[in-house]
């Protein structure tokens, strides 16, 4: 790479097999950051969640398909910055294209299961033999070695089977699942990780690697950041929905339209939110002067607490409890969370854009949460058009013909 480098990963060409979410977040981030990503997707429907509404096109949003140039969101979002080739990897014909675009790329991305690359003739030694140093980056649920290996995985089933459906909801109720997929968005986050130190090391030694992420062991890393197992032992309950047992008072409150959160990490804490109360009696009584205590007297502390929130807004719990020194939050509806000012001053709601209608209306987009003070970040390409690319990437990089492309699309290929 050059001396006149804007971007972190200018200059990084990724082959995106990737599909569904776990992946083509990882590959987005990648794109943000200024990787050059190519989407290879199925010639006959493309990705998955080409099919998953809502979509925006001609008619603006709808929910169901109404014109063939309505993109689904999903694709507008996780596609942001990559270009789309359509491929028939099931055509000899189809795997050469690839086998040619692959040779001029540093990564390659994917999330199939495991021994599905083998089987198309594009694991990981086959992809050494087309080029020395490349680098494959695998997500997938359970990783590509190990008992589990072979079975098929969404986050509900990670969720799971890691441990932290377990511990997320009520004791009195049963488990439920995270609000967001956090098996697929935090396996991508780790991917996209491995794949940043992958290209360090090979800057430094030139060789390639095969980076191998599971969505279990992504999510069980998370579990264990808690001594859950100490807790099982002493018989302190792991499942105790907004609380933090270990540091009460920390909980949401309900208000008089709605909840806050209140987060009381120390003793000096409590001195500042009984003031905010108007309950210094609370400061030395037994129950509650050392956070042992009100640990042992939770559901007194946590009463206690919302027999005042309940007396107020949720603004101006919030109000009084930062006053005191205590951090607090309100909790955000979606529309006050996209009216969040400190969520637009870092420019973190954008706008979507249809690769022929434009902007979007009636739906936004999430930037990333990278601030460099040199480099430049952001995508330059909307999500689009199945195959919109397949000119510029298979002429321009490949060296095709259009006679070619048409040869290729007569043929099933693209």
């Amino acid at each position: 790479m050059g001396t006149n480098i804007k971007k972190p990963l200018e200059g990084v060409r990724i082959v995106d097999l990737t599909a569904w979410l776990s992946g083509p977040y990882t590959t987005e981030i990648m794109a943000h950051l200024g990787a050059e990503v190519i989407k290879i997707e199925k010639h006959d429907g493309g990705d998955a969640v080409r099919n998953n509404g809502p979509y925006f096109g001609p008619n603006g949003i709808t929910l169901k398909r109404t014109d063939p140039r309505d993109i689904s969101l999903c694709i507008l979002k996780r596609s942001r910055g990559k270009k789309s080739v359509s491929l028939n990897l099931k055509s000899e014909e189809g795997k050469e294209i690839l086998r040619k675009l692959i040779a001029t790329a540093d990564v390659v991305a994917e999330n199939f299961l495991p021994g599905t690359m083998e089987k198309l003739g594009f694991g990981y030694e086959d992809l050494k033999k087309i080029k020395a140093d490349i680098i494959l980056g695998s997500c997938s649920g359970f990783g590509q070695d190990g008992p589990y290996k072979n079975l098929a995985a969404f986050d509900p089933v990670v969720e799971a089977m890691s441990g932290v459906m377990e511990v997320t909801g009520y004791a009195e109720n049963a488990p439920v699942r995270l609000g967001v997929a956090g098996g697929d968005l935090i396996s991508a986050l780790y991917l996209a990780i491995g794949l940043q130190a992958a290209l360090r090391f090979r800057d430094q030694t030139g060789k390639g690697q095969h980076v191998d992420v599971s969505m279990l062991d992504s999510l069980f890393s998370f579990l264990m950041e808690e001594s859950l197992d100490v807790f099982i032992d002493n018989n302190i309950p792991i499942r105790t929905g907004n609380r933090r047992l270990r540091l009460t008072p920390f909980n949401s409150y309900e208000c008089k339209d709605g909840y806050a959160v209140i987060c009381s990490a120390a003793d000096s804490h409590w001195v500042g939110l009984c003031k905010a109360m108007g309950r210094e009696d609370l400061i030395k009584d037994p129950r509650c002067e050392k956070l042992d205590y009100r640990q042992q007297h939770a559901d007194f502390v946590d009463e206690t607490v919302e027999a005042w929130t309940k007396t107020l807004t949720k603004k101006e719990v919030v109000a009084k409890v930062r006053a005191a020194g205590v951090a607090s939050g309100e909790v955000a509806t979606i529309p006050e969370v996209l009216d969040d000012p400190q969520l637009k001053h870092r420019g973190m709601i954008t706008d979507l854009y249809h690769p022929e209608f434009g902007k979007v209306k009636g739906a936004v987009g999430h930037d990333f949460p990278f601030r460099f003070t040199e480099a430049e970040i952001g995508f330059e390409l909307p999500g689009g058009y199945l195959g919109a690319q397949n000119e510029e990437v298979l002429c321009g990089i490949l060296g095709y013909s259009k006679e070619d492309l048409a040869r290729l699309k007569e043929k099933d290929v693209i």
